[in-house]
């Protein structure tokens, strides 16, 4: 009775654990209120009843869903489109990448100064799209952009001597042929900067300091090196101690070599910065929003906007949090702010004696009281790469203490007793843990498991791999046939159905074996982020589609004849050769290898639709025409790699509902596809009783009647 559910809004990590949530929730609902029936206490069926008939209104989902309803109900105060969508990972890449070469070439165009300054200090902006990515990725991070001044020619005067020296040394003590074991890394080195100096003349501070560089190290381990490849043992020690003189370690000429990096670091920060802002701006203005977008508007609407803030805040009344230690800075101030009650409005300020100052900082805010529950644990804070920080952790944690409580959740469920047994018997010993938390760890806790259902302690297996071979794909291939026949004899019996197992593995690399291994059983399976797509046949599509952009070019159009499509071999196309024919799409000769020209004329009429249909409806009519959906369903993983496909094939699709619908488009979309190997693209989307397979990562809030961890590969 202190909530209803349009005003609750429960966050997930994934949306996989999302689905998985709110299906409960509906199947707890429907049990309570059979469970009412009959009582006298009619209010509480009332509300349950409600409950379940508004279940489509309560929001449970992922921090970035949750944020795209908060914009979508409150736009126009961040200057947001109110249509504005979210730009599907594959195409945020493609976006990305046109949107930095755009910005490069505008760059020179323009002849920016800038562009000279990086010329004078080494750098290629073309070699700065991943620090660009980097940016992009952390909108709310500051980088710093202060200038540092390069070392003056003055300065390296003595440095310039001694690295001469050394590298005429070293050029001395080399023998006159490579040894049979090869150079060492130190008269790698050497040789190297003895070519550089000769062609270059370390002229160009870029050129000198690039060469410098090769011999400075941070230390404390020096430079390696093997005696018996050099001309006398004992001078190469001797070199080698004064290269580790000269350059590891605090010396003169690191520092001098640590200046140009920060004179250079600052000239790159400056260009991309600029980049990424006028991207979030292009996005912005554009309506389509990348993931880290929504988390910076949402915050950008609660931190500027305290009536919007406000009513928000009124509108979702209970918010739960899960999987907090994951929480990055930005997820964990929307949270607080959208809890918090912000200062009193203009009018009523001096009424309510409220201020101003702090009511917009997240660090300081009070949550209503009830409005915020989290539930984490910092030890299983595994996503350090998403700036989830356990010391944001340890600060919230602290903040709960002040203004609410902290309740230590201490048993587990999921575990059976045994496998607590050997974690606590491990892990209690401060060479992993430290009794108490600290600021950059967690503190010892026991899993305090409970029996199974009827007492036992349930089933836990051992047991041991021994492979033929000590690779790890065939570590992998025996572990997962064994794992495969393991689950087929219990479903097959009856004991178990396939939806009871969930597999995981420690690495993405050999998800596919184990795929393979159950698909042999005829097992119904979803695999996540394997990576199991259709590379040959996207590989082929895109050469199709490279040809009919330049139907011209003979290397592209052998390309396409010798592919899956039509399978030409290369004795067919020389005699085709010899015969007169060409490999010209636009006008094919009628005469040569008959296999040829029939396919040439095949191309043709290809060409000729591509000029006149939109890629999406011409790259629909090929799959259609070559039975590509067929080809790929046919094969092993069969639902897996048609999944993938149609993945694909919509990726081109969703380019050409976005405004491109050239075959460059089309192609750019078949690479960001490709490029994203992660995507999970079921052809069954939400088949029920299927066995689950993927990486540890992927695994988190997610439960099964019988979990496998496999794939015991690997030096650890």
């Amino acid at each position: 009775g202190v909530a209803t559910v349009d005003e609750i809004a429960a966050v997930t990590f994934t949306r996989k654990a999302a689905a998985e949530l709110r299906e409960r929730l509906q199947i707890h609902l429907e049990e309570r209120i059979r469970e009412w029936a009959g009582e006298d206490d009619a209010l509480d069926r009332e509300r349950l009843s409600a409950a379940l008939d508004g279940i489509d209104r309560v929001f449970v989902g992922t921090i970035h869903a949750f944020c795209a309803r908060l914009l979508r109900e409150r736009p126009l105060e961040v200057g947001l489109d109110p249509a504005f969508e979210e730009l599907p990972v594959e195409e945020r890449m493609r976006a990305s990448r046109h949107f930095w070469d755009a910005y490069l070439e505008r760059l020179t165009r323009d002849a920016a100064p800038i562009l000279e300054e990086l010329s004078d200090a080494g750098l290629r902006p073309s070699r700065l799209w991943g620090l660009f990515g980097h940016l992009v990725e952390n909108p709310d991070v500051h980088f710093p952009t202060d200038e540092t001044a390069p070392p003056s020619t003055s300065e390296l005067g003595e440095i310039r001597t001694t690295l001469d020296q050394l590298v005429d040394r070293g050029w001395e003590l080399m023998p006159d042929q490579e040894p049979a074991r090869g150079w060492d890394s130190l008269q790698k080195k050497l040789r190297t900067l003895q070519f550089t100096r000769d062609v270059t003349g370390w002229t160009e501070s870029a050129d000198f300091f690039d060469a410098l560089s090769r011999l400075c190290k941070p230390g404390p381990r020096g430079h390696a090196i093997t005696q018996n490849r050099w001309r006398d043992a004992a001078m190469a020690k001797a070199l080698r101690d004064r290269v580790d003189a000269f350059g590891v370690g605090d010396t003169a000429a690191r520092a001098l070599v640590n200046r140009w990096y920060a004179h250079r670091y600052a000239l790159a920060i400056r260009l991309v910065h600029r980049a990424a802002l006028d991207f979030a701006e292009h996005r912005k203005r554009a309506g389509r929003l990348d993931f880290q977008d929504l988390l910076v508007l949402t915050a950008e609407l609660l931190r500027s906007n305290p009536g919007v803030r406000r009513q928000l805040g009124c509108r979702y009344r209970r918010i739960l949090v899960d999987e907090f230690q994951d929480t990055d800075p930005l997820q964990a101030e929307i949270m607080l702010l959208l809890s918090s009650e912000p200062a009193p409005e203009e009018g009523d300020a001096a009424a309510d004696g409220g201020t101003r100052s702090d009511d917009a900082d997240w660090r300081v805010v009070v949550p209503r009281d009830g409005a915020l529950f989290v539930v984490g644990d910092p030890k299983q804070s595994i996503y350090r790469f998403r700036r989830a920080d356990i010391q944001l952790y340890g600060f919230v944690k602290d903040r709960f203490s002040d203004f609410g409580g902290v309740l230590e959740l201490t048993t587990n469920f999921r575990s059976l007793p045994p496998i607590g047994e050997l974690v606590n018997e491990l892990f209690d010993s401060e060479r992993f843990f430290p009794p108490s938390a600290t600021a950059e760890q967690a503190g010892f806790e026991p899993l305090n498991t409970r029996p199974a259902k009827g007492g036992s302690s349930g089933g836990v297996y051992w047991y041991a791999v021994t492979p033929e071979a000590a690779r790890g794909d065939a570590v992998a291939a025996a572990d997962a046939a064994g794992i495969a026949t393991w689950i087929a004899d219990r479903v097959a019996s009856g004991e178990r159905s396939a939806g009871d197992f969930l597999i995981l593995t420690r690495m993405r690399s050999h998800l596919d074996s184990y795929a393979r291994a159950l698909e042999a059983f005829s097992l119904p399976l979803q695999v996540t982020g394997a990576g199991v797509g259709v590379e040959t046949e996207l590989r082929e599509l895109q050469a199709v589609l490279e040809c009919m952009i330049d139907p011209s070019n003979p290397v592209k159009v052998v390309a396409v004849l010798v592919g899956l499509f039509f399978g030409i071999d290369y004795e067919r196309l020389v005699q085709h050769r010899l015969e007169g024919g060409g490999f010209d799409v636009i006008r094919p000769l009628d005469r040569g290898h008959a296999d040829v020209t029939q396919a040439l004329t095949a191309l043709n009429a290809w060409w000729r639709a591509s000029t006149m249909d939109p890629a999406v409806i011409f790259v629909s009519r090929i799959a259609s025409e070559l039975g590509l959906l067929p080809f790929a369903g046919a094969g092993d993983l069969g639902a897996l790699r048609a999944g993938a496909l149609v993945y694909a094939l919509d990726a081109v699709r969703a380019a050409a509902l976005a405004g491109d619908a050239s075959l460059p488009g089309a192609l750019d979309a078949l690479q960001a596809a490709l490029d994203l190997a992660e995507a999970e693209a079921p052809l069954e989307p939400g088949r029920p009783d299927v066995v689950r397979l993927m990486n540890l990562h992927q695994a988190k809030g997610l439960e099964a009647e019988v979990v496998i961890l496999a794939d015991p590969t690997g030096s650890r």
